[in-house]
């Protein structure tokens, strides 16, 4: 960890001297053409830049002009822009995320990506999204691949992958500072970016303080939290060779209404607010060489270390990753990609009062190799995929991935694509190895009743095929519309199996009850996803979105579990978005987003409606002004529930704010 810090010192002193150059500013896309929003690149998908409209798969791009149009300062709230993405606040610096199903505090189905990095926490299987404070200003945007994307991407990107990608150092050239003040929190972010000989950096720091969310109408949850995030970026190319090398910092503190393990004073106080502390970092190192006719070759490499201190125990994390990839066409009609890869990470987890991981230490290795190729018939108009990942973990064994995709390009303002994709999502270390006690609540005939979940040694890999398919339409040159359909089955889902209550009364009267992770439960889901633009002028964008999701639980007959015959109550049904984002003149926007989420009936969160306003106004090319309002309807409400039992969740107030933007 020294020396990361002193690299980021080294790299400050090293961007003294440069030049000042003017700020880059990123296109209005809200004047960009229908034709032009379509063709927007995206990587995640294949691996490969594909516009938009040719890629084969339920994709979603937040643009750079998105973000700086919401008003968010923060990834997951970004992220509500999303078709098909269920984003829920649970406190004031926690969410969960996840995509078609299977919400929670660690959503265990979905890859998270930072510039092809994986930020996959296998302790828990999932993103720790206040790890990941990133500055927004530096996002060149978020790529959502709803469904699948395991050929490419490996376990654990069951039901989608969310690719977060930074601007270029070229891109972010001159100074900036930000600063956001308001009821919610505030946050300052400065940010600087010059020239070296052929090479371009940045450096930047940003702070975030967010406030205490809500138990209740007028009573703060004592959840505030505080982060620092400071890092750096170069890119410098030479003819056919591009290299890239950034590093991160983040340290932070959270407070939040825990489960409080402690049995002295649980029975009275079942949450406590317990303080979090973390902080951690990563290098990254990224070489590609590009041919004349499409051949590339790229290496990236990179270290993540990490520290977390929860009330729940410590978790230590160090990470190395090696993943190569070679692209190529042959006889101008195949478009292959190929790669390997290799991970190393080392976890520690010491628990704290009634949390435990057997063995509290764990190393794996995991060694990839993936290939897809894109075959063309019929001129170009019929493009069919097959691909596959296959890969080795030293914990688990050996998974197959593979992937069929095909896509019709019949018409050209027209596209049809189907899939069908079989993955896999590796078990959590907890789920193999945790013990847990709860602390006791009132049992039968008023003796104490005390719970304990125990890990499965044995968990299974979770497995899950589906089928998807999807339409594409530019109406005109002011609108276009994108439909997806799925259907999908998952098998050897975990579930909690309860095991016969045991009396005991030594040293005092009392009830034993253990519960064991399992995989007994299966499941179907289906759903379709509509997304659609209309531009009837160039100073207006109307975006909207409508997402249906059922969730049908199938759970086996031996199975003790009392909650997973109900795991379609924790996914809302229906979510629908209307985004307006508009320009009355050329130096003022004005944005509102109005968004419909149904209720999670086994969270007990009913269904609400939230609105969040803004308008920016820019004094000059360099200066502007924000006005931010969230959540209006209502002065708090529930995203989420407590269903998790180790985190009480809280409602989310509603806020104003102001933004402060300064470039030079």
């Amino acid at each position: 960890m020294r020396r990361l810090l002193l690299l980021l010192v080294w790299t400050s002193l090293f961007a003294a001297p440069a030049p000042s150059l003017a700020q880059t500013r990123a296109p209005d896309l809200a004047q960009l053409s229908i034709e032009d929003l379509m063709r927007i690149e995206v990587t995640s998908a294949g691996r490969k830049r594909q516009p938009l409209t040719d890629v084969a798969a339920a994709a979603f791009v937040i643009t750079h002009d998105d973000i700086r149009r919401s008003g968010m300062t923060s990834i997951p709230d970004l992220l509500r822009m999303a078709p098909g993405v269920d984003v829920a606040q649970i406190d004031s610096s926690k969410w969960a995320v996840t995509v078609r199903g299977f919400n929670g505090l660690y959503a265990n189905k979905l890859l998270v990506l930072v510039d092809g990095r994986s930020v996959y926490n296998r302790l828990f299987s999932g993103a720790i999204w206040d790890a990941n404070d990133l500055m927004l200003d530096d996002v060149d945007r978020i790529e959502v691949i709803r469904g699948p994307g395991a050929a490419m991407w490996g376990a654990n990107a069951m039901n989608g992958v969310i690719n977060i990608v930074t601007k270029s150092a070229a891109d972010t050239q001159g100074g900036l500072v930000r600063v956001d003040a308001g009821r919610s929190g505030q946050q300052g972010g400065i940010r600087y970016g010059g020239t070296r000989g052929e090479a371009r950096y940045r450096v930047y720091a940003q702070w975030t303080e967010r406030e205490q969310s809500l138990i209740a109408p007028g009573t703060r949850a004592d959840d505030a939290s505080r982060s620092l995030t400071t890092g750096f970026r170069t890119d410098w190319g030479h003819k056919a060779e591009t290299f890239s090398f950034d590093g991160r910092f983040t340290a932070g503190r959270a407070r939040g209404l825990w489960t409080n393990f402690d049995s002295l004073t649980a029975a009275n106080q079942p949450f406590a607010a317990d303080p979090s502390d973390s902080h951690g970092g990563h290098l990254l190192g990224r070489w590609t060489h590009t041919r004349a006719g499409g051949q590339s070759l790229k290496v990236q490499s990179f270290v993540d270390l990490s520290h977390r201190h929860e009330p729940v125990g410590e978790h230590e994390r160090r990470a190395f990753d090696i993943d190569t990839q070679y692209r190529a066409t042959y006889r101008a009609r195949h478009d292959i990609v190929v790669g390997a890869g290799y991970r190393f990470v080392d976890e520690k987890l010491t628990g704290r009062v009634g949390v435990s991981l057997v063995p509290p230490e764990n190393r794996s290795s995991l060694v990839t190799g993936f290939i897809q190729d894109e075959i063309a018939f019929f001129g170009k108009r019929l493009a069919i995929t097959l691909g596959s990942q296959i890969q080795y973990d030293s914990d688990i064994g050996t998974g197959v991935q593979p992937t069929a995709r095909a896509m019709w390009k019949g018409l050209p303002n027209q596209r049809l694509w189907v899939a069908t994709s079989r993955s896999l999502r590796t078990p959590a270390l907890t789920s193999r190895g945790i013990r847990l006690e709860y602390p006791p609540i009132a049992g039968p005939g008023g003796l104490p009743l005390f719970i304990t979940l125990l890990g499965d040694p044995a968990a299974k890999t979770e497995r899950f095929v589906d089928a998807e398919a999807g339409y594409r339409l530019e109406i005109g040159t002011t609108g276009s519309i994108d439909v997806t359909g799925f259907v999908g089955h998952y098998s050897d889902l975990a579930t909690r199996e309860v095991q016969a209550s045991v009396v005991q009364f030594v040293p005092s009267p009392r009830i034993l009850v253990t519960t064991r992770l399992a995989n007994e439960l299966a499941a179907t889901t289906r759903g379709l996803e509509v997304v659609g633009v209309w531009a009837p002028v160039p100073s207006w964008r109307l975006d909207g979105s409508y997402t249906l999701f059922d969730l049908t639980p199938h759970l086996s007959a031996t199975s003790r579990d009392p909650v997973a015959k109900f795991e379609d109550g924790r996914a809302p049904r229906q979510q629908w978005r209307v985004r307006s984002s508009f320009s009355p003149a050329a130096h003022a926007t004005v944005n509102i987003a109005v968004s419909h989420v149904g209720p999670l009936e086994l969270l007990l969160v009913e269904a609400y409606t939230r609105a969040d306003i803004n308008m920016e106004v820019r004094f000059t090319d360099r200066l502007s002004v924000m006005a931010i309002g969230q959540n209006l309807f209502k002065a708090a409400h529930f995203e989420f529930g407590g269903a998790d039992a180790l985190v009480k969740a809280t409602q989310v107030p509603r806020s104003a704010g102001v933004r402060l933007r300064w470039t030079f």
